[in-house]
């Protein structure tokens, strides 16, 4: 019969060792929504020419990258958030591998959102029709969503996806307990107790297995 004990103190103990993986989580997360939000705002419109000699020629504005780079602030937060969650269920209190995606999913996000907002369009056709192109703030989420893809799975495979292996096989094997085995009376009457006490048997079952130990001894 195996017995097992729940220790409070562990798992208080694994709790407060998430702590770090919990705020390393928010920071790459936030990291991205910030991006996203700095990113639509503030990054450069397309522009383009209208109108002709005899009118005048007007420039429209659009704001393209608000309107056709939210999917990828989307992919990436369902990149990391998976990555996390595997890693917490994985009970990992390692600060290395949070700290790679915390701050590294982090820095990615913040360098997307000044390379959009910051480096220059490119203007191309001949005056006065001309096209000012925001390239960068176009493409730099791409890049941002492939460098990302490839932080979480690098950090997945070498630390969550191990942990928790061993985590899932440590709890399908059995929990080693009191039994009575064992050449010395005195321990065998121990475990004894413990079964007697853990209401396994009774307390007739007890005495006379007492009294048969005893007369080893």
């Amino acid at each position: 019969m195996a017995l097992t004990e729940t220790r409070p103190e562990q798992v208080a103990s694994s709790r407060s060792g998430l702590g770090f993986a919990y705020l390393m989580s928010s920071i790459a997360l936030g990291c991205i929504v910030i991006s996203w939000i700095f990113g639509s705002i503030f990054a450069p419109h397309l522009v383009t020419t209208a109108g002709s000699a005899d009118t005048g020629y007007t420039h429209q504005h659009i704001a393209l990258v608000a309107f056709s780079t939210w999917i990828w602030y989307v992919i990436a937060i369902a990149m990391v958030l998976p990555a996390a969650i595997r890693g917490i269920r994985a009970q990992v209190t390692d600060r290395a591998p949070w700290t790679v995606l915390g701050l590294g999913g982090g820095g990615i996000w913040l360098t997307v959102m000044f390379l959009s907002i910051f480096v220059p369009v490119t203007v191309v056709g001949t005056a006065p029709w001309l096209t000012w192109f925001p390239f960068a703030a176009m493409f730099a989420p791409l890049g941002g969503v492939i460098v990302t893809g490839l932080l979480c799975k690098s950090v997945k495979a070498a630390f969550f996806e191990p942990a928790l292996s061993r985590l899932q096989s440590g709890s399908a094997q059995p929990t080693a307990g009191p039994e009575l085995t064992g050449d010395d009376p005195a321990a065998r009457l121990r475990r004894l107790a413990q079964l007697r006490d853990s209401g396994v048997i009774t307390e007739g079952d007890f005495e006379m297995k007492k009294d048969e130990l005893l007369s080893q001894m």
